[in-house]
């Protein structure tokens, strides 16, 4: 298995070139037709025209974005042009959320950025984040939103529950696991699982698994007070052990209950330092 269609959500974020050369770079790395799908975070419309006289200030908005857009569509194709690679561009002109998800569908990876937390639009991009790790049915890259991005992926970290969202997460990422010079499969105990010292017959499955692929795997264990601060010991780890990449499931547990309680698929949206590569 090969990553062959990459497609990288771009907007007029800071952070969408540093996000763009990301994408480049992996889909250079497969020799993948990369994807660059823009749509602008932009309010619903309706709200524009809740006080009289708003509207004029409505149009020089929507050409503001316009004007975004086109700046960007001329990076896209120029940074193309300066790895000498073929790539498409797709655009809204206003975020359309369902739109970009059932497009997202035909891609073999998709690439997207944390939601950076003084954005003004921080609620509408968190959303639209969790929508397409829910429902794409693809696995999502998400990019942090700060420090320097390395699409080396050499160290990867997989966040091992046993659950079928981890599995499918380990298979999504074989290609990069591949290739990887070191992988490490970490369980997170917690007071509602076992605390063995050892890893049971699951853990000792999944290493058998990604031996047979020729992967450089080794094991290790770390642990939590509780679940909802597993996300943090996972951050933690990774970082104390020089890892540059992790992978895991996403939303093992109810939506409602990570929103409410937090857990480690929202504390890798919000807070991982690291791409991390999660699959529902």
């Amino acid at each position: 298995m090969q990553y062959k269609t990459v497609l990288a959500y771009l907007d007029p974020d800071d952070r969408a070139t540093a996000r763009l050369d990301f994408a480049l770079t992996l889909a250079g790395r497969f020799d993948a037709h990369l994807i660059g799908l823009y749509s602008p975070f932009a309010p619903d419309v309706r709200a524009c025209f809740t006080v009289a006289g708003s509207a004029p200030y409505y149009s020089e908005y929507c050409d503001a974005l316009r004007g975004q857009q086109s700046a960007s569509e001329a990076a896209f194709h120029h940074a193309l042009r300066r790895v000498g690679m073929d790539g498409e561009w797709i655009a809204f002109d206003f975020h359309a959320e369902q739109s970009i998800v059932r497009r997202s569908r035909h891609a073999d990876l998709l690439v997207a950025g944390q939601t950076t937390p003084d954005d003004d639009n921080a609620s509408l991009r968190r959303r639209f984040l969790e929508q397409v790790v829910m429902t794409s049915g693809r696995p999502v890259l998400v990019l942090p939103y700060a420090g320097a991005l390395r699409a080396t992926c050499e160290t990867i970290v997989i966040a091992w529950d046993g659950s079928r969202e981890a599995a499918r997460a380990v298979h999504d990422a074989m290609p990069l696991l591949e290739t990887a010079k070191r992988v490490t499969v970490l369980h997170i105990a917690t007071p509602n699982s076992s605390r063995t010292a050892k890893p049971g017959p699951a853990i000792a499955d999944i290493d058998l698994m990604l031996a047979r692929h020729a992967v450089n795997v080794d094991f290790a264990q770390d642990f939590s007070d509780s679940d909802e601060t597993a996300g943090e010991t996972l951050i933690s780890w990774v970082a104390k052990n020089d890892c540059d990449f992790i992978v895991a499931g996403a939303y093992g547990h109810p939506q409602w209950r990570e929103r409410l309680l937090g857990g480690v698929t929202l504390a890798l949206l919000e807070s991982a330092t690291v791409p991390v590569l999660l699959s529902h």
